[in-house]
């Protein structure tokens, strides 16, 4: 009787052994089944929106910049030249609006995120008080032909910068324009 308990006793602990691989193996092959797409679409859907968001508000700005009385009292050249890069600047937030409405996968977001995060639209706004700025001082510096070629040196460089342009791109205009103001002051201190 012992011996048959001893049996009965090894194949029952046999089978739970075996179970789990048996499982396990079952596990394995279950791949066959479609796994749900569900969820990371609903990730991009959401990402996806909050960066259309995103884009719309920085296009929207945008416009607000192209029509404000800032740009509108430049002299009519420099105006329609800031007018054009801003009108270039919604063209490209078109385009990656488009982009991001095509958008399949976390990674293409991740990058549109990335573009959409080196837009600076405040870049406008510094181009906008540098011309500005030249524009007042032109008639002060028309007498000193160094203070003129520094004003014209800065507004060629402000009107070269987009709302991807660099932090040295801008100092480069900011640094024509305090060498003009600095060459109208050691003027006007020497006379």
């Amino acid at each position: 009787m012992n011996t048959t308990r001893r049996i009965a006793a090894t194949a029952l602990a046999t089978a739970a052994l075996v179970a789990p691989a048996a499982l396990s193996a079952t596990a394995v092959a279950a791949p066959d089944k479609p796994t749900k797409p569900g969820k990371p679409a609903k990730t991009v859907k959401a990402q996806t929106k909050q960066l259309l968001k995103d884009i719309a508000g920085k296009d929207k700005r945008l416009a607000r910049l192209s029509t404000s009385n800032a740009v509108e009292s430049l002299a009519d050249d420099t105006e329609a030249a800031v007018v054009a890069n801003i009108t270039d600047a919604r063209t490209a937030l078109t385009d990656l609006g488009a982009t991001v409405e095509a958008a399949d996968s976390t990674v293409d977001t991740r990058a549109a995120r990335k573009e959409l995060r080196s837009f600076r639209v405040e870049n406008f706004r510094i181009v906008v008080n540098v011309v500005r700025k030249v524009d007042g001082l032109e008639e002060a510096a028309a007498a000193d032909p160094e203070a003129v070629t520094h004003l014209a040196a800065a507004e060629d460089a402000a009107l070269l910068i987009t709302a991807t342009s660099t932090k040295a791109d801008i100092r480069a205009a900011r640094e024509h324009l305090a060498a003009a103001q600095a060459e109208l002051e050691g003027e006007t201190e020497t006379s």
